[in-house]
């Protein structure tokens, strides 16, 4: 997929506000108003000043906390980061960077319009 199509793929994403999430014994899954994103490797959420990544302490309350929060704008960068902000400026980055990967993907995005889905 080029870097066009990559990018409107995510904006999908915006004005939809994060719905859930589930923490699966080694990945978690974070789901919006029907598009859901499998999350296998490190995850930090910014809010309210404080920055905790994923399976640290803490981590879990500040990740349910931003439930309900509207999705502002995405970026993707390849070989870095994937960055969701919400309208209030806290957000979700997802590292994709090779040295983070413990497992083939970092990302495996569903249930976007016409079926459409991702790997990273």
């Amino acid at each position: 997929m080029s870097e066009e199509n990559v990018s409107r793929f995510w904006d999908e994403l915006i004005g939809q506000q994060l719905s859930s999430v589930e923490f699966v014994q080694d990945y978690l899954q974070i789901r919006f108003d029907g598009p859901t994103i499998n999350v296998t490797n490190p995850l930090t959420v910014n809010a309210n000043e404080t920055e905790i990544t994923s399976w640290n302490a803490g981590f879990r309350d500040l990740l349910c906390g931003q439930i309900t929060k509207i999705v502002q704008s995405v970026t993707f960068e390849p070989g870095k980061a994937l960055t969701i902000r919400f309208i209030d400026n806290s957000q979700i980055v997802i590292s994709v960077r090779p040295d983070d990967y413990s497992s083939p993907e970092a990302i495996y995005a569903h249930g976007f319009s016409n079926n459409n889905w991702l790997v990273e």
